[in-house]
């Protein structure tokens, strides 16, 4: 069996090796929690260097404090970055409270190695499953890919300090300073490098699954509105076609252009009508069907996409839309506006998406040239 020392020495050298690849890979744009994750790794770094230097010379309180406290602090950050990961709140109390007393616990017993690693192991393993508690608590919504894998990992390490709690409630006689190479020490730091190397390389996992699902969504949505982009719109539109003509289904889609968008802007300010564009994308989506699909479509216009509605069910929907829209004030300048809205529908014998689209924006055009604030069917536009 290894000895000890060098398996801390190697756990070390670990923490070290994988701060300087977070730092290399994330350097200047570090979020959700990384920055945390990377002082963790410091922290623990030198905690466990502090535990290869006691090993060789005899340890002198300030280092035995040192050690500890630091350990303790790379516990309380790895629980801060998970939580910050997770969109999470953990208490305050929570993170700073066990480094400071295991700080206060060993300086008054640094002569008592039994209380010492009673209360240090009892706090680690709270401390280690706090880690795992924002990842558990996590709703599974896609974004948390290997969420598991970090928290089996920290419980893990939780397991082994629970390890060396038990031996030395029930047979303290047989625990040995952790430096000392017995089995019960090297399974214990064997168990700390297993945690060690999962969890980070979980979170390493779950940060590259969250970056691949927002590049997805820069690519298929619109930043202002959160609504799908005119792409995504026009290869659904074009697939939904092709459904439509296979099982011979109604397939309508609706045109929306804010009225005089320009007046509101030159009135209010660009941010007036970026709040009414996000306002309008929400009311709309607020009387939508869990299949249709909303999308930005132009710099004023959103189009909507209704599977299995035929024209006189885009024309109500279209209306309710436009008497709810006219009833609303949005922002702090309480700006009120309108909505001209296009409708056409599918005609039988018609394959082309591009076409269908086409005849819901004559029809809006036509909308616009009688008044605006009103709703035309794609017969008005012929």
């Amino acid at each position: 069996m290894i000895d000890v020392p060098t398996l801390l020495t190697v756990l070390c050298l670990d923490c070290v090796a994988l701060a300087l690849t977070l730092l290399a890979m994330q350097i200047g744009r570090m979020k959700d929690g990384q920055t945390q994750w990377f002082s963790a790794l410091i922290c623990q770094a030198i905690a466990v260097a502090l535990f290869v230097w006691m090993a060789y010379t005899p340890p002198t309180p300030t280092v035995i404090v040192s050690s500890i406290v630091l350990l303790s602090a790379s516990f309380s950050l790895y629980a801060a970055s998970m939580a910050a990961f997770a969109n999470a709140r953990l208490p305050r109390l929570a993170l700073v409270l066990p480094p400071v007393l295991l700080g206060l616990q060993h300086a008054h017993w640094v002569d008592d190695f039994a209380a010492r690693a009673l209360c240090s192991n009892a706090v680690f393993a709270f401390q280690l499953g706090l880690c795992a508690w924002p990842l558990v608590r996590m709703p599974a919504d896609g974004k948390a890919h290997y969420r598991w894998l970090v928290s089996a990992s920290f419980l893990l390490g939780a397991f082994s300090m629970l390890l060396r709690l038990g031996e030395l409630v029930f047979a303290p006689e047989r625990l040995p300073d952790l430096s000392v190479s017995e089995p019960i020490n090297a399974t214990g730091v064997w168990l700390n490098h297993l945690n060690l190397i999962l969890s980070n390389l979980g979170i390493a996992l779950m940060h590259q699954a969250r970056a691949r699902a927002a590049a997805d969504q820069l690519a298929t949505r619109d930043a202002l509105t959160e609504l799908f982009n005119r792409r995504s719109f026009m290869l659904q539109a074009a697939r939904e076609v092709l459904r439509a003509e296979r099982s011979e289904q109604p397939l309508s889609v609706l045109i929306i252009d804010p009225d005089h968008f320009r007046q509101i802007n030159a009135t209010y300010g660009s941010l007036a009508g970026d709040r009414v564009l996000r306002h309008l994308a929400q009311q709309t989506e607020a009387l939508l069907r869990g299949q249709d699909l909303c999308a930005r479509y132009g710099d004023e216009e959103i189009a909507i996409l209704l599977p299995d509605t035929p024209q006189g069910g885009a024309h109500t929907l279209a209306e309710r839309l436009r008497e709810h829209i006219a009833k609303q004030y949005v922002g702090p300048d309480m700006v009120r506006y309108t909505v001209s809205i296009g409708t056409a529908s599918l005609k039988q014998g018609e394959r082309d998406a591009a076409t269908l689209v086409a005849r819901a924006e004559a029809s809006l055009a036509v909308a616009k040239q009688a008044g605006r604030n009103r709703v035309a069917p794609a017969g008005e536009a012929a």
